[in-house]
């Protein structure tokens, strides 16, 4: 009988064979042997030497990204949310599981760099497709506070340390924000204003914080929570006080005088007096840097005020030199010393070096402008002394001790001309004494 007919008997008699459930290897489109029932069995002449088989090329694959098992997985778990019927999460989960590596989209970019997917451990991509499945689901069943509780738990994973992806928690946080406003929950609502402030400051989005911040106040304002009006506050004083320090290094004041005073009103709704002095204190200095200097010195005195109130010696300290800048700058001298001599009791006290080292300069400045050189040369010999100091002790460097002398060396200057210029014009022995035998005139 035909063998081919035997052949196939025999399969119909065998019992079907499993399928793997795993990868099947893909089969060649060239096969080796030439098939029997196209061309023939032809067989071989004797004597003929029969030529070895030539083995196939090896062609070599570059490595990928990530391990065949964790491609099986993220393949698999993609194929199971598909074929459950959660389209939009089998589209998110694609996404966060081949995004790039947020710890490494810093790094430089060239034509030849590519940044590899995010790793993604099996405990996590579980993690992820439950959220995401629960939040669909029940979206579905119209169950909105389940949906913003899944959305929450992955705004939370994406920002936290381990992960380190804020980027992706602010599109979590967006939905919460988006279903808290659909079933009208003005506590979620609130609640997803500020965490999305608090991530957009995290990233050093300071204008886009201070937005979603002040929703968070204008909506516990509206509602009267009072709690959720204090912990907005808090959040806005951060906000408006790094948004004016960020204005005040780019040289533009005015913007600066904005937000700390915004910054001011917030530290006083939130009710945290250390904030409110602070407020006070910067908005003082920043109005000297305008040439305001009047303005500056009521919110300087109200910080003196809330630093004695919360016994802030090191802040009064503060106060009295910011006090002494502003008298000065409206040529006050005889207020400018008292708070100087504030500022350097309170340094001794509080044993600042570089403090006292500033009063001493600053009085001796003053007194040098009024005339009273004694007092000067004083004051100067003391901040040479303490200049040393500082140095010695590893705190400054020489170029500190380079101008103490120089600010000396001009006060002792200061004081000798009056008695050199009375020599010099009614005293004709002292000049030709120091002429022949160089004895001083002074």
């Amino acid at each position: 009988q035909n063998p081919f007919c035997q052949m196939r008997r025999a399969q119909r008699a065998a019992p079907p064979t499993k399928v793997a459930s795993g990868p099947v290897a893909a089969v060649s489109c060239q096969p080796t042997k030439r098939s029997r029932l196209k061309r023939g069995n032809k067989q071989t002449p004797k004597g003929v030497p029969v030529a070895a088989p030539t083995p196939a090329p090896v062609v070599e694959t570059a490595a990928a990204p990530e391990s065949s098992t964790d491609a099986v997985t993220k393949r698999q778990s993609c194929e199971e949310i598909l074929t459950s019927g959660y389209v939009q999460s089998f589209v998110d989960f694609f996404y966060l599981t081949h995004r790039p590596d947020p710890k490494k989209a810093d790094e430089i970019k060239t034509a030849n760099t590519v940044i590899e997917d995010i790793d993604v451990s099996p405990q996590e991509m579980q993690f992820i497709r439950d959220n995401l499945t629960k939040a669909e689901e029940a979206r579905r069943k119209g169950d909105t506070p389940n949906v913003y509780n899944s959305y929450s738990n992955l705004a939370l994973y994406f920002q936290s340390n381990e992960v380190n992806d804020p980027k992706t928690g602010v599109y979590f946080y967006e939905k919460c924000l988006e279903i808290s406003k659909l079933m009208g929950d003005n506590e979620g609502e609130m609640s997803a204003n500020h965490s999305l402030g608090c991530v957009h400051q995290l990233m050093g989005d300071a204008m886009n914080a201070i937005q979603f911040h002040e929703r968070h106040m204008e909506l516990a304002r509206k509602h009267q929570v009072y709690r959720e009006m204090e912990s907005a506050a808090k959040e806005l004083v951060r906000c408006y006080r790094e948004y004016a320090e960020e204005k005040e290094a780019g040289g533009d004041y005015n913007s600066a005088v904005e937000y700390f005073s915004k910054a001011l009103e917030a530290a006083r709704a939130s009710r945290d007096r250390a904030a409110e002095g602070a407020a006070c204190y910067r908005l003082g200095k920043t109005y000297i840097e305008v040439q305001q200097a009047t303005k500056a010195v009521n919110f300087l005195h109200e910080y003196e005020r809330i630093t004695k109130d919360l016994d802030d010696l090191q802040g009064s300290g503060a106060a009295c030199a910011a006090l002494a800048a502003a008298y000065q700058s409206i040529d006050d001298d005889d207020k400018a010393v008292e708070y100087l001599e504030n500022f350097l009791a309170i340094s001794a006290k509080t044993e600042n070096l570089v403090a006292q080292g500033e009063a001493c300069c600053a009085l001796g400045v003053i007194f040098n402008k009024r005339g009273d050189y004694t007092k000067s040369v004083e004051f100067f010999e003391k901040n040479f002394e303490i200049a040393r100091s500082v140095v010695s002790s590893g705190v400054g460097d020489n170029s500190l001790v380079d101008a103490s002398r120089v600010y000396l060396g001009m006060a002792r200057g200061n004081k000798m001309l009056g008695k050199y210029m009375m020599k010099i014009q009614f005293d004709v022995n002292s000049l030709l004494r120091w002429k022949n035998k160089r004895e001083p005139i002074v």
